[in-house]
């Protein structure tokens, strides 16, 4: 059985493009429109756990088992920069709202920012006693939101480096972070079964988020900040209301733990990623899938 499980799946800022980083060690674009593969990024050595796209779709980052993050050429396919300097997988990457910054989690319990034009390590951000599995920029650039195993998420001052806050509350690991788009709102998912909702400013726990019955592993906000994705290891999506907390739609289709959603940019479609080595597009509206893409695993692994 050849499976390639995708880990991580990202839209292009124009949603042309679907990302996907996969279990064959390879980062895969689609067109979100056709479903077509158009394109396999080839250099990591590992699964590739995380995949990103800069503001301005230029630039994918990718971060993987191989203990590196990679910075690509959307047009070419090429690889610019290995970013080094993790002693351990880097499991998510977030590029800063004006580009300039790629931040990165790492199962070595920090975060780093890099220089994304240039991959040029900046800082590196410790504070939490277990891997991070999640980071995530607010949408003015200044703060980070990091969720570890640890079960705690953490927001950080870009700038200087400082933890600003520890939101404690959920019982399990963290393995999903995301802000709202106005800012105002941190969301979290976690082994716990649950999604949050907090307060970015203040920390507070607003909505308790219940329903998964697995592991929540990914959450995504609409680019109107009114929905609330989340995937879980129950082999389904949910849709939520993020001002009432109410649970809007089920969406099952896979067979297998999904790993990662995101929201196309005009908040139209939902992609997933799953270990069933498949991505789902789902119409947010209606809930249905229309199409399912599969980053079919080569026989023979390219280097």
């Amino acid at each position: 059985g050849h499976t390639n499980p995708v880990w991580s799946v990202a839209f292009s800022p124009d949603g042309r493009l679907l990302a996907g980083g996969c279990f064959d060690h390879t980062v895969r674009l689609w067109e979100a429109n056709s479903g077509q593969s158009c394109e396999r990024l080839v250099g990591h050595t590992n699964w590739v756990l995380a995949v990103a796209f800069s503001p301005d779709g230029r630039l994918l980052a990718s971060g993987s088992n191989d203990h590196t993050a990679r910075l690509w050429e959307v047009p070419t396919g090429q690889s610019r920069k290995t970013l080094v300097g993790h002693t351990n997988p880097v499991w998510s990457v977030a590029f800063s709202p004006d580009g300039r910054l790629l931040a990165t989690g790492s199962n070595d319990q920090t975060m780093g920012l890099w220089n994304a034009d240039n991959g040029q390590s900046l800082k590196m951000l410790a504070g939490h006693t277990h891997p991070v599995r999640s980071v995530a920029f607010s949408p003015d650039g200044r703060l980070l939101a990091s969720g570890s195993i640890d079960q705690m998420v953490r927001v950080w001052d870009v700038n200087t480096g400082q933890c600003l806050n520890t939101l404690a509350g959920h019982t399990n690991q963290v393995w999903s972070v995301a802000f709202s788009p106005d800012g105002c709102l941190l969301a979290s998912g976690s082994n716990d079964l649950t999604g949050r909702l907090w307060d970015a400013n203040t920390g507070q726990c607003l909505n308790t988020l219940a329903g998964h019955l697995h592991p929540v592993a990914s959450v995504a906000f609409s680019r109107d900040g009114r929905l609330l994705a989340s995937g879980s290891m129950d082999q389904t999506v949910r849709l939520w209301d993020v001002n009432t907390g109410q649970c809007l739609n089920t969406l099952a289709g896979h067979s297998n733990w999904v790993w990662s959603v995101a929201f196309s940019p005009d908040g139209r479609l939902l992609a997933s990623g799953s270990a069933d080595a498949t991505v789902k597009l789902w119409d947010v509206q209606s809930g249905e899938c229309r199409k399912t893409l599969q980053p079919e695993r080569p026989y023979e692994r390219m280097n």
